[in-house]
């Protein structure tokens, strides 16, 4: 029984209550080295992630830790890879500027993997439930889904150091007020995925210098990249951890060609 139920559908499985497989998994991306490590689930950690992925099914148990590990640790490394051209060409940063981390996925990736903990992260993130996802329209300046007190729970878990946590909602969701220049911008399903980045774009160019380079998840209904034309930039494909099968785009964009090119 065990077996058959592991292999039914995600979608059979939402219908009938069914926690996740890791079947429902890329395969490859799961099975590559693990540098995001995921705690045991706690009420209040599982609560922090339905707030951020309200799409997962997520119990208290050793087999959803593992699906949302994996899961997690996947998705990174579909980025990872689809952004590797242009990360190997960037010299190690000053500082870098992740806008929307959520739980911290991205930054403990990026910090393990291209050999960054040293480096100076700087993560923007507001707490919040009241979130205004409007994929191809305005920004907002008061939409958080944030919870900070996980999101360092989760960097401590995985001996993270050397970021700095700035609170947007002090900030007034204003972006413009944060320290830049940055050598490596990035926001994952946040800025140009769940608010288009065109509202953003002058703000992040503003925290560039000419050979920054900045990437962000673009939603499947963007499709204004004509406003974008005046800015360097590449869109290149990435492969989804979950649902398998499933691809996104991403924008490379610089304030310079030389940024893009290497």
């Amino acid at each position: 029984m065990g077996a058959f139920i592991n292999k039914l559908s995600t979608s059979v499985r939402k219908r009938l209550g069914i926690g996740h497989s890791l079947n429902e998994l890329d395969p490859d991306l799961v099975a590559r080295e693990l540098f995001f490590c995921a705690p045991a689930l706690t009420p209040e950690l599982i609560a922090a992630v339905k707030l951020i992925s309200p799409q997962f099914r997520l119990r208290g148990d050793e087999p959803s830790r593992r699906f949302w590990e994996l899961n997690q640790n996947g998705v990174c490394w579909g980025e990872y890879l689809a952004l590797e051209p242009f990360l190997k060409a960037l010299p190690e940063p000053s500082q870098v500027l992740d806008l929307g981390p959520g739980l911290g996925r991205s930054a403990i990736f990026f910090k393990k993997i291209m050999g960054w903990r040293e480096v100076p992260f700087h993560l923007y993130e507001g707490a919040g439930e009241s979130t205004k996802y409007t994929k191809a329209g305005p920004r907002f300046d008061d939409s958080f889904c944030g919870t900070p007190e996980a999101l360092e729970t989760l960097l401590r878990h995985n001996e993270i150091e050397s970021y700095r946590l700035f609170d947007a909602g002090e900030m007034g969701g204003e972006i413009s007020g944060l320290p830049g220049p940055y050598d490596f911008i990035y926001s994952f399903f946040a800025i140009g995925f769940h608010w288009s980045i065109v509202h953003f774009l002058d703000d992040l160019l503003d925290l560039m210098h000419d050979r920054s380079i900045g990437a962000f998840t673009l939603h499947d209904r963007f499709t204004d990249l004509d406003a974008l034309s005046h800015v360097p930039h590449r869109v290149v494909e990435m492969r989804r951890s979950w649902p398998r099968g499933k691809t996104s785009r991403l924008l490379v964009l610089g304030k310079t060609e030389e940024a893009l090119s290497g």
